[in-house]
């Protein structure tokens, strides 16, 4: 790993450390039965990951749990929410043991977007004295899904010392139609819990769940085509440069 990125990472915890620190201080839940409820589903939403092509990360659907808390719970359980799905996701049944310094950067990341969109969106719009649950979801999720894959890009670019813009395309190309429905699916949820006492959003993970399953189909079925392609492409190569032709 490059220096620029261990320096990167190092800063990436100072911040979380200190968003961690605020969230500790503002901790009083209003409903900490519906909180357990809600974190513990979360979990086992981090558990749902999948594995990006070319990158050495997952996606998981704690996102739309994220963003739900964005618009039930406070600042401090939406940083919890953000950092318990994190550490689920880097631990939960990994093709190979993490490393401290990844779990370590998987956790300030999501930490980090998830303060940083839910201040995002509560704040804009109480300086445009606005009450919209509509606009607060579109707001949190566009702050979320470009920080997040933002931050993920940057310390690959470092890493792997690759074109920030390339990794960047890349990462945006896979993630962003999973974060499209998930938005959605948050934003609906979001919208029934106001009127359910967050019942509704018990909807989440079976919804959740087949979309995850449908998008791990997607992203199989293009490795496999690209593989296909390539050895298409290597037998022609092949066909073309043997003796007599």
């Amino acid at each position: 790993m490059t220096t620029k990125a261990k320096l990167y990472i190092a800063i990436m915890t100072a911040l979380a450390a200190a968003i961690l620190a605020v969230a500790a201080s503002e901790g009083n839940p209003k409903n900490l039965g519906q909180f357990v409820l809600f974190f513990g589903l979360a979990m086992l939403g981090s558990t749902m990951k999948i594995r990006l092509p070319g990158f050495k990360t997952t996606i998981s659907t704690n996102f739309v749990f994220i963003l739900v808390g964005i618009a039930l719970f406070s600042f401090s359980e939406t940083v919890l929410i953000g950092l318990g799905g994190a550490l689920v996701q880097s631990l939960w049944k990994t093709q190979s043991r993490p490393k401290p310094v990844q779990v370590l950067f998987n956790g300030a990341c999501l930490t980090v977007s998830t303060a940083a969109a839910f201040s995002a969106s509560h704040s804009a719009l109480a300086m445009l004295g606005l009450n919209s649950l509509p606009a607060m979801m579109v707001l949190g999720a566009c702050v979320y899904v470009v920080l997040n894959t933002g931050l993920v890009s940057l310390v690959i670019s470092l890493a792997e010392e690759r074109p920030l813009r390339e990794v960047w395309s890349s990462c945006y190309e896979w993630t962003f139609p999973y974060f499209l429905v998930g938005a959605a699916v948050a934003g609906l949820a979001s919208a029934a819990g106001h009127g359910t006492n967050g019942g509704a959003t018990l909807l989440v993970v079976p919804t959740m769940y087949f979309v995850y399953v449908h998008y791990r189909m997607h992203i199989v079925r293009a490795v496999l085509d690209s593989i296909s392609k390539v050895s298409r492409e290597n037998e022609a190569l092949l066909a073309g440069s043997s003796p007599g032709r």
